[in-house]
């Protein structure tokens, strides 16, 4: 993929930060479709490269921290898209009251999962407040602990519709680009996993249940966005 469209979804993103949700879809929905795709060209031309016995590209770990309340809900979006793309891996490290996702992979995949996460980590906080304004007297005879909660659900349920939209992206990408792709793609996910498997990991605690209405709210809204040194926690 060249640099104009890299740049294309770079400015796509940019935008869907500051319009309206029904623009936003549509420019995430674009996005996304381009970041699957050039996950697949890259892993295509990375997989000739072997073969002609010239150098594969190189395996990266980066890091991405979140903050504030919702920091565990927001870096779950994270986690979403990595699993969604399925050549990243998401491992998480602790540092209260900061929130820390690593991302393993290829490195220009890592690069389209982090420009990916920021940008919806922005469309979820504003998608939750705009919920959170017409439904909060559903709460009002609430404690205060289960208002936040409720917030924290809508929050983590925009993260699952997320990565629901990324994977059905990715699968008819999959498709279309023909026989033997998902050979390559499972291969370049190998090389992914055997370097995780060499990094000292932890399972991580499972977190406390959603509020079951406001993680409706936030999965249906995450469909509609169409889109260091301690130790790390495999996810």
């Amino acid at each position: 993929m060249t640099e104009a469209k890299l740049d294309l979804i770079a400015k796509l993103l940019a935008k869907a930060e500051s319009t309206t949700p029904e623009e936003a879809e549509a420019l995430t929905e674009h996005a996304e479709r381009l970041i699957v795709k050039y996950g697949i060209e890259q892993a295509q031309i990375d997989e000739r490269r072997g073969l002609l016995g010239q150098a594969k590209e190189q395996i990266v770990t980066e890091r991405m921290l979140f903050r504030g309340v919702y920091a565990k809900d927001l870096r779950e979006i994270g986690i979403g898209v990595a699993r969604a793309l399925e050549t990243v891996r998401p491992l998480v490290g602790e540092f209260p009251p900061v929130a820390a996702l690593y991302l393993v992979g290829h490195a220009s995949d890592v690069r389209q999962a982090q420009t990916l996460t920021a940008s919806l980590e922005v469309q979820a906080m504003v998608a939750m407040r705009c919920w959170w304004l017409d439904h909060r007297d559903l709460y009002a005879e609430h404690r205060e602990g289960d208002r936040r909660r409720a917030r924290s659900g809508f929050l983590r349920g925009f993260a699952v519709g997320v990565m629901n939209r990324i994977t059905e992206s990715r699968r008819v990408a999959v498709e279309e680009s023909g026989d033997g792709t998902e050979l390559v793609l499972v291969s370049r996910r190998s090389r992914v996993d055997e370097a995780v498997d060499e990094m000292a990991t932890k399972a991580a605690r499972p977190r406390r249940g959603a509020d079951a209405t406001s993680f409706a709210y936030g999965h249906r809204s995450g469909l509609d966005a169409q889109t260091g040194g301690r130790t790390a926690v495999a996810r």
